[in-house]
């Protein structure tokens, strides 16, 4: 009963949702995707670089 009544109550939590919270959404998955990127582009750069060291 108690589970019907969250997944009833989802759409009207996603529609009181102001302008501003919409874009701190935004921002915060942003940033999580930008820092998620960063990292995996440096331990590319890194086994770049190991496996170039090799090669010599």
């Amino acid at each position: 009963m108690e589970m019907d009544q969250l997944i009833f109550d989802l759409p009207a939590f996603s529609l009181s949702l102001d302008p501003s919270s919409y874009i701190t959404i935004i921002v915060l998955f942003l940033l999580v995707f930008i820092t998620i990127s960063i990292a995996y582009l440096t331990f590319i750069e890194f086994k770049d670089k190991r496996r170039a060291k090799v090669d010599d």
